[in-house]
């Protein structure tokens, strides 16, 4: 039994990840030119298909008052008949679904692969960074075709999670967050991979997880906050966020990884 979960706390790993990106600011924000890069597109693009979707409902976002009429007009009668809810729902063409899942999984692979780099260089200080080859290191063949399995796994649990009630989704993403770090470990130690090494990253991950779930649910809370904040400055913010979410995760990873070496 671990009698040691208290060690870690969120406040020690905020601390770090700060010092870390301190240290090299241009190197860690070279490091996530690309998912940067995807949250403006994400926020050009979203944008878009908001006003488009207004636009179908009649809703002239120019005009404050109409918008406010037609939107309680619309409150009115879904209240009255929730059957007619459906016809102001937010619709996706086929191809639409398709190109915003393949961005939200291709910013995920660049995601884990600026998170492999970010523990890398905490490991190793002398890690020399390539910033494009790092942040596309999960598209290389020793990392793709499983972290297609994983994420569509990981998501599957998820959707699980928060299909039953908002309390097990947030728990299923806590218990597993370390899926894909335990991933790159386990490819590191092994030099290769398997399905089954896949399968047995997420009983890993939840075993690594334990009496740590309150300092993650902690980080994810100031997150949370941070990417409030960050919305209302249309993503300006996520400069120095994104670098600095992936090192506080990252070492966060480790740090438990550390602690559970320590008491095992």
């Amino acid at each position: 039994m671990n009698n040691n979960y208290n060690r870690i706390s969120a406040i020690e790993i905020r601390r770090e990840a700060h010092h870390a990106f301190r240290k090299d600011i241009r190197g860690n924000i070279s490091l996530n030119v690309i998912p940067i890069l995807l949250r403006f597109l994400a926020v050009f693009f979203g944008t878009k298909l908001y006003t488009t979707w207004m636009a179908n409902l009649n809703v002239n976002l120019a005009d404050p008052g109409q918008t406010t009429r037609r939107l309680t007009e619309i409150s009115n009668d879904m209240a009255s008949n929730p059957s007619s809810a459906s016809k102001y729902m937010l619709t996706l063409t086929p191809e639409t679904s398709v190109i915003v899942y393949a961005f939200m999984f291709f910013f995920i692979m660049v995601c884990v692969g600026v998170s492999y780099t970010a523990l890398e260089k905490y490991r190793n200080p002398d890690y020399q960074v390539n910033a494009l080859r790092d942040s596309l290191q999960t598209f290389s063949g020793r990392y793709f075709f499983p972290m297609i399995f994983i994420t569509a796994l990981f998501a599957l649990f998820l959707e699980a999670g928060f299909m039953l009630y908002i309390i097990p989704g947030i728990w299923f993403l806590m218990i597993f967050s370390q899926v894909f770090l335990v991933f790159k470990d386990d490819v590191e130690d092994q030099g290769k991979w398997t399905l089954r090494m896949a399968f047995s990253t997420f009983n890993r991950s939840a075993v690594l997880m334990r009496g740590y779930k309150w300092a993650y649910f902690s980080l994810c809370l100031e997150f949370f906050f941070w990417e409030i904040l960050n919305a209302m400055t249309h993503e300006l913010l996520s400069i120095w966020l994104q670098p600095y979410e992936q090192l506080t995760m990252a070492i966060f990873y480790q740090k438990v990884l550390e602690n559970n070496q320590k008491n095992s």
